[in-house]
């Protein structure tokens, strides 16, 4: 067994070449970490194209190292994994700051403020801040949600150049639709998506939940997609406090844009 101070010292030559184990790793904490639901060895096997054997093996490693753990006659993400998700947010200058800025602007301190990343079609909450007017909706850390329907997703969408997000949309399929408020074709959701970029940030009013209004807006020139949003419950959106939270808003991303390059 090679020491820590080995390793450090170069024992060991870096190679351009992955492990395939880790990289099979990978995959299976990958695949489970997007199942709402615990996923038997077969169920992971197909979604990882993997060979049974392989990933029987996968997760018993995994398991010993509580990277996942058993639930019923399946597999979640285990306890450590979420460990060490949280370190990486902990040691993050964008979380740190995002956490420290909010509390110090006179409304979105007392609202409930979103900070997400996107991957693709979809957004990864990475921070929250709850104020006195906190609202409850399904928004933990970590957890992914369509861009599509979330005033988060629309403000980073709305950055692409069109070519891009033509690009992108055309990987879309069907609009995911969790309220009548919803875009029902790709059409009204790029006419909302110009309008975004021209007023320079993204509203969702009950297109995620009923009841629910957000505004949203992207944090310029980040290296990973990055935006910030506030929800609050519709019956309290009003036009005087909507300009706050915009204004808000506007100033807790120019703060973190110095963070997110």
């Amino acid at each position: 067994m090679i020491a820590r101070t080995d390793l450090r010292r170069g024992a060991i030559q870096a190679t351009d070449t992955p492990a395939p184990a880790a990289f099979r790793a990978v995959q299976v904490l990958d695949v489970l970490s997007q199942s709402p639901e615990p996923m038997t060895l077969t169920a992971t096997a197909v979604a990882t194209g993997l060979p049974k054997s392989s990933v029987a093996n996968l997760l018993v490693t995994l398991e010993a190292t509580g990277m996942v753990r058993r639930r019923g006659s399946g597999w979640v993400v285990g306890y450590r994994a979420i460990e060490i998700g949280q370190s990486v947010l902990t040691h993050t200058d964008v979380v740190t700051e995002f956490r420290r800025r909010v509390r110090t602007l006179p409304t979105l301190a007392g609202e409930t403020v979103l900070l997400a990343v996107r991957d693709g079609l979809q957004i990864v909450y990475v921070a929250r801040h709850d104020g006195a007017q906190t609202v409850r909706l399904a928004s933990d850390i970590g957890q992914r949600m369509p861009a599509v329907v979330t005033s988060l997703g629309k403000a980073m969408l709305a950055q692409l150049p069109d070519d891009e997000l033509d690009a992108l949309l055309a990987t879309l399929g069907e609009l995911p639709r969790p309220t009548r408020q919803s875009h029902a074709t790709v059409a009204a959701l790029r006419t909302d998506l110009v309008a975004t970029r021209e007023r320079g940030f993204a509203v969702d009013f009950e297109q995620n939940t009923i009841g629910i209004s957000c505004v949203g807006v992207a944090v310029d020139d980040a290296a990973v997609p990055t935006a910030v949003s506030t929800t609050l419950l519709s019956q309290r959106m009003n036009p005087g406090l909507h300009a706050r939270l915009v204004a808000d808003l506007r100033d807790l991303a120019a703060t973190l844009a110095v963070y997110a390059r």
